[in-house]
């Protein structure tokens, strides 16, 4: 059996017989109210801190561990797959779409411009269309020098009895003038079969400037309007001028211009311009009320007449004439007022622009001229 206890105290021995502790000095308890006891001995106890955290399903942690971040919260894995497979679908359906949208206007694009060109042989007489092409005309002058082109003054045709013309585009005089009934029944014949075939590519009216032509003060001398469904070409001088349809080239075409001199009488004229070359040189039909020539310009002087004649038993002085110039491969008709003027033989501009002209022989007060109708069939 043991002598000594220890101190509940201190935890010294200390003697059995002993009341208090020789170390600390507590009292001891009695010998018989003592019971076996295993003493904690705790010199420093630590300050009291939280219990560290458990981990994962109750896992222990190190004290100095950092706890565990806590599991975000979301969708699940399939949900987040199915909406990644419909957004893309979103996606592909939205640029299929546009594909489809884009390809369609160039569908559509190209189709219009096929048939308004005569690409459809199942469409040979369309209806026709106001500004069938919005394609921005060139234009020359006279005078200005910021035009493309200066022409020289309009020259005015010779005048002669009847209706004049020279069937073969050689000399001009008294046996070249004489247009035989057979030359008038050939050419009213070849307008009508040209007409069976043609394809129209173009046709303004004027009702507006869709077309983008050439208005307001375009030089010193003439100024232009489209007003009242007209196009006014209004001159306070001697001069000419022309524009055209840039849309394209012609080889073999109709073209149809309706006309009306307002102001300026027999020194009043318009005119269809064919075969425009990029250097400003071309074939121009020019109608006055007491004349009418088919030149061809070389430059802006030395136009040689190839027809030329009187058109007073055919022309409405002051009110609307319709001319038209019937072109297949090197053969050129003219008319006025569906009456045939005469036919020539000429490859001098096998293609080129077509457009309209006016032109003014009074130096004095000018003249002013209408046209409307301006329109191109093409021939095959």
């Amino acid at each position: 059996m043991s002598t000594t206890r220890p101190c509940p105290n201190c935890g010294a021995e200390t003697s059995l017989t002993e009341r208090f502790c020789a170390n600390c000095g507590s009292r001891m308890p009695d010998p018989q109210d003592q019971a076996v006891v295993t003493p904690t001995v705790q010199l420093n106890p630590p300050p009291f801190s939280a219990p560290p955290p458990a981990g994962p399903a109750g896992q222990y942690l190190p004290p100095n561990a950092a706890p565990p971040s806590s599991p975000r919260r979301g969708l699940p894995v399939w949900a987040i797959i199915l909406l990644s497979l419909a957004g893309l679908c979103a996606v592909a359906c939205v640029l299929g779409f546009g594909a489809m949208y884009y390809i369609g206007n160039q569908v559509s694009s190209q189709t219009t411009t096929a048939l308004a060109h005569g690409g459809s042989s199942l469409v040979r007489t369309p209806t026709p269309r106001r500004g069938a092409t919005n394609v921005a005309p060139t234009r020359g002058a006279d005078v200005a020098p910021t035009r493309d082109i200066v022409l020289s003054l309009p020259t005015k045709g010779p005048t002669s009895t009847g209706v004049g013309g020279v069937a073969d585009g050689g000399a001009v005089g008294a046996a070249g003038m004489a247009q035989t009934a057979a030359a008038e029944a050939v050419a009213a014949a070849l307008a009508d079969s040209a007409f069976a075939s043609a394809t129209q590519v173009f046709r303004d009216e004027y009702v507006d400037n869709r077309n983008n032509w050439s208005t307001g003060k375009v030089s010193a001398k003439e100024t232009d309007r489209i007003e009242g469904g007209v196009f006014k070409a209004i001159w306070t001088d001697k001069g000419s001028s022309y524009e055209t349809y840039a849309g394209r080239s012609f080889t073999n075409f109709i073209a149809e211009l309706d006309c009306k001199a307002v102001q300026g009488g027999v020194n009043a004229a318009c005119g269809i311009i064919f075969g425009e070359q990029t250097s400003g040189q071309f074939y121009k039909f020019s109608v006055y009320e007491d004349s009418y020539s088919l030149y061809v310009i070389p430059s802006a002087q030395d136009a040689p007449a190839l027809l030329d004649g009187d058109p007073s038993t055919i022309i409405n002085a002051g009110d609307w004439n319709h001319l038209r110039v019937i072109k297949q491969g090197d053969q050129i008709s003219i008319f006025i007022n569906g009456v045939p003027l005469g036919s020539v033989t000429d490859s001098t501009y096998p293609t080129g622009q077509i457009g309209v002209s006016t032109s003014s022989y009074d130096a004095q007060s000018g003249a002013e001229m209408w046209f409307d109708n301006f329109t191109i069939w093409e021939l095959p």
